[in-house]
């Protein structure tokens, strides 16, 4: 096998994955590197073979739509905190989308956890807001803050509308944690 086919298996590999995953063809395109066109190929062949490809959004949104309520940020605070643990690399630097989807597919587990076990209704980030939370990380636009009260990291992003004190904190003064 070539090079070059090589290359194009690894991307579809990859196209497909992300796919089947919920993210977004235009994260599709960052990531593998693949045209609409092509990533729309993939989408057929993929419907032709009796799969199902469910998403959950159909854009990429920024930390001022994912995170509007304490509930939102305590979720991303835990998948992005669970990202930091995860990611091989510097989550500051770069995207690690191996680490990322392995992160979001713990932080899926916990959640449908402690939904089972009635702990109410919990915000839902999906795959492709996590990948955009990440992408803020990357560029700066959100950070990680420790909090030196309940020594747990939460997210901040710059673009949030809501308090930027401990959302863990927060909780636990409202006497809902």
């Amino acid at each position: 096998m070539s090079g070059a086919s090589q290359g194009d298996l690894q991307r579809n590999l990859l196209c497909r994955e992300m796919l089947l995953m919920g993210f977004v063809n235009s994260i599709i395109e960052i990531e593998a590197g693949l045209t609409y066109k092509q990533i729309r190929r993939i989408i057929e062949s993929m419907k032709a073979e009796g799969l199902k490809i469910e998403r959950k959004s159909r854009s990429c949104r920024s930390g001022a739509t994912i995170i509007q309520s304490a509930a939102s940020r305590i979720q991303a605070g835990i998948l992005m905190s669970l990202y930091k643990s995860i990611s091989s690399q510097d989550i500051e630097k770069t995207l690690d989308l191996q680490g990322l989807t392995t992160a979001f597919r713990i932080y899926s587990g916990l959640r449908e956890e402690a939904s089972s076990t009635g702990a109410g209704r919990l915000a839902v980030i999906d795959i492709t807001d996590a990948w955009c939370l990440a992408a803020e990380l990357r560029s700066g636009e959100a950070i990680l803050e420790y909090c030196d009260e309940c020594e747990v990291h939460y997210f901040t992003s710059v673009n949030q509308r809501v308090s930027e004190a401990c959302p863990f904190c927060r909780e636990e003064m409202l006497g809902i944690a």
